[in-house]
């Protein structure tokens, strides 16, 4: 599965801290997300980001265009080590607070590529969007540009061409959680009934942290009170966001929440090898479940649990849906099998209240 990070701002005192944050990120997700890594972030100049086919490469902002650009083109141009990269917009000035910020690890459920490797940006005459995505989903609506080979492009689409969040019920499909960047710079995060993001809230820097792994929301939030010179704060503990309820973290610190329709869970053209991969088959310990609880394992059980999160911002009620029923008995076999495997390899995921 792939992960995700994002912060309402990067509350750091200079650009190299702002650099060393982009590097925890590359490091946190590319420990267990081999295909890519990549991060967008707010300044002064408007979106600037960076992705990388290969998260070790990613030594901080703008460092290996640094390097490169440093070399006589004669030799620049017969390096294979950091060819896989690319870079958009300004690079950001030093002693800015940058704001919204976010970052995706990638397991890569489609083509290996650069242009595959989140995030996603795109400009329409709504504004530029930027996003992230965890998840496998496909898009049966009315057809949009696409410029890569990558599921997660329709999400983004939806935000440039359609109703955003509120458009996944005209055609989505799958599963999903999601980072972003909206054209007023804001940060904003959803997520359906399976894919977590959790929230940890730092009082005194009003930076709100969320990730994929709660355990990354608590290096991060370490790191940032590093930064201040904090010996003491009030940080929240992680909390998973509740289900079908859009966030937006708003330049004057207040959060607007949302709720959209639920999309469908299950699509046919969803590859079955791709979902797998996504979900964790591989061995990413904390994604499988047990009997009686909470995780990724139950989008093959008979019914999907909801879950529910205390947090400072407003919430939706959990809710309890049947998942859909699989059309034949040898995919109903796939998934039984598939179960069996995550119970057999996996630890369960322990819901954190």
């Amino acid at each position: 599965m792939c992960k995700l990070i994002a912060m309402n701002v990067i509350a750091c005192k200079s650009l190299k801290q702002a650099s060393q944050v982009v590097r925890k990120s590359a490091e946190l997700l590319g420990s267990s997300q081999k295909d890519g890594f990549g991060y967008a972030m707010q300044t002064t100049k408007g979106v600037f980001m960076e992705r990388y086919q290969n998260p070790e490469t990613c030594k901080g902002i703008g460092v290996l265009k640094d390097s490169r650009d440093t070399l006589p083109a004669s030799i620049r141009t017969q390096l294979t080590y950091g060819i896989d990269y690319d870079q958009k917009g300004a690079k950001p000035e030093n002693g800015k607070v940058l704001r919204s910020y976010i970052a995706h690890g990638r397991t890569a459920t489609c083509g290996k590529s650069i242009t595959n490797t989140h995030p996603f940006n795109g400009t329409s005459e709504k504004g530029e969007y930027t996003i992230a995505h965890n998840g496998v989903v496909d898009w049966e609506g009315e057809k949009y540009p696409t410029h890569t080979t990558c599921d997660s492009e329709h999400i983004l689409n939806c935000f440039l061409y359609a109703e955003g969040e509120h458009s996944f019920k005209e055609g989505l499909s799958g599963y999903a959680a999601v980072v972003g960047i909206n054209p007023n710079g804001d940060m904003f995060c959803l997520r359906d009934d399976r894919a977590p993001l959790y929230l940890v809230y730092i009082k005194q820097l009003g930076q709100y942290i969320i990730c994929t792994d709660s355990t990354h929301c608590t290096e991060l939030a370490n790191l940032m009170l590093t930064f201040n010179g904090l010996k003491t704060a009030t940080i929240t503990t992680p909390m998973l966001l509740a289900p079908y309820v859009k966030h937006t973290f708003l330049a004057n610190g207040e959060i607007e929440s949302n709720e959209f329709s639920k999309f469908e869970s299950y699509s046919r053209r969803i590859g079955y090898g791709a979902i797998s991969r996504s979900l964790g088959s591989a061995g990413v310990a904390g994604y499988g479940t047990t009997s009686g609880s909470y995780g990724y394992g139950s989008y093959w059980e008979d019914q999907v649990d909801g879950y529910t999160a205390t947090t400072n911002t407003p919430t939706s009620s959990p809710s309890t849906t049947p998942a859909q029923k699989p059309e034949s008995e040898d995919i109903k076999e796939l998934r039984k099998e598939q179960l069996r495997r995550y119970r057999a390899n996996n630890k369960p995921w322990k819901h954190n209240d």
